[in-house]
């Protein structure tokens, strides 16, 4: 299945993460997709906050 480059990308780096495989690669990206805009915007802080930290 051909997909999107952005989607692509965050498959990429979620299979990046320990005990991630491309299916739950998949899952979690279309997972934080269908989240509403705020809720994902919230989880990217709380990442890049506790990276910065």
């Amino acid at each position: 299945m051909q997909q999107i480059a952005p989607l692509a990308q965050l498959i990429e780096q979620l299979r990046a993460l320990p005990g991630i495989g491309a299916k739950t690669a998949t899952r979690l990206a279309y997972h934080i997709l269908d989240m509403d805009m705020e809720r994902a915007r919230r989880l990217a802080a709380a990442i890049t906050g506790a990276k910065e930290k």
